[in-house]
C-alpha cells in the first residue's frame, strides 16, 4: 500500500505543528518552517521566532546519532502531541505570547527522507522508519514507549496514531506552500493571524477558531 492510499483510507487530512504567534510570523516571512538546528543560525528567525523548546534531548552526546535529529521538524498526525504542548507552555509561562497550530497538507508525508516514529523520538523503544511501513507502524495495535510502558489503540479513530506522541520527522526545511490552515483559540487571535498571513501573501490559508484543537486526543492506556 502506498502512503497516499493509507492517508486516504484512514481519513488523514492534516499534519500539525504548533508554534507561537511569533513563530508563525517568522515562518510566513521566510516561507519555510525550519528545524531547531536551523533556527539557531538563521539571524531573522532566531530574533523573531523562539523555538518551542529550550533544550532538546536529541542534542545530548548519548542520544541516537543515526541522523542529526535536531535538523528535522517535529510534526504530528491529525492531533497535536499534548504532552509536548503542555511542556512548551510551561517553558514560556509568563511571557507575552500565545499559541497557534499550523495544519499542512498530508501530501508532505510522501516527501523524501521523512521519518515516521511509533512514539516520542526520545523514548528508548521508539521505532523510526521511512516509507509506507513506517507510517503504518504508527497505527499498530500496541506501541511500546519504553520497557514496561505500552499503549494500545483501544478504539481510537483511524486518523489518530496509537501513541499520541508519535512523530513525523520532516527533513529541514518545510515549505509553507503546503500550509492549509491555522488553528487559534479566539477571535482576537484569528484576526491577528489572518492579518499576518495576508501581509505575507498567504491568502488561501484558512484561520479556524477551535480551542478544542489545543487539547489533543491523549491515549494514556
Amino acid at each position: 500500500m502506498t502512503i497516499e492510499q493509507y492517508i486516504t483510507d484512514n481519513g488523514i487530512t492534516e499534519i500539525l505543528h504548533f508554534t507561537t504567534e511569533r513563530g508563525l510570523t517568522g515562518c510566513a516571512g521566510t516561507g519555510v518552517v525550519l528545524s531547531r538546528k536551523a533556527l539557531n543560525v538563521d539571524q531573522y528567525l532566531s530574533y523573531i521566532a523562539s523555538p518551542v523548546s529550550s533544550e532538546r534531548k536529541e542534542a545530548q552526546d548519548t542520544f541516537n546519532k543515526d541522523e542529526d535529529w535536531l535538523d528535522y521538524i517535529n510534526l504530528s498526525i491529525s492531533e497535536i502531541n499534548t504532552s509536548y504542548f503542555n511542556a512548551a507552555k510551561r517553558w514560556f509561562r509568563g511571557e507575552d505570547r500565545w499559541w497557534c497550530i499550523m495544519a499542512f497538507d498530508p501530501i508532505i508525508l510522501t516527501h523524501p527522507k521523512v521519518y515516521f516514529t511509533t512514539t516520542n523520538n526520545i523514548y528508548t523503544s521508539v521505532i523510526r522508519t521511512h516509507g509506507p511501513a513506517g507510517l503504518q507502524a504508527m497505527f499498530a495495535d500496541t506501541i511500546t514507549r519504553w520497557r514496561g510502558n505500552t499503549v494500545r489503540r483501544n478504539g481510537r479513530p483511524q486518523r489518530l496514531t496509537t501513541c499520541e506522541q508519535a512523530e513525523v520527522l520532516y527533513p529541514n526545511p518545510l515549505d509553507m506552500k503546503f500550509l492549509r490552515s491555522v488553528y487559534v483559540q479566539d477571535q482576537e487571535q484569528a484576526a491577528s493571524i489572518h492579518g499576518t498571513l495576508r501581509s505575507f501573501g498567504f491568502h488561501s490559508v484558512n484561520v479556524i477558531i477551535c480551542p478544542e484543537k489545543f487539547l489533543g486526543v491523549p491515549n494514556t492506556f
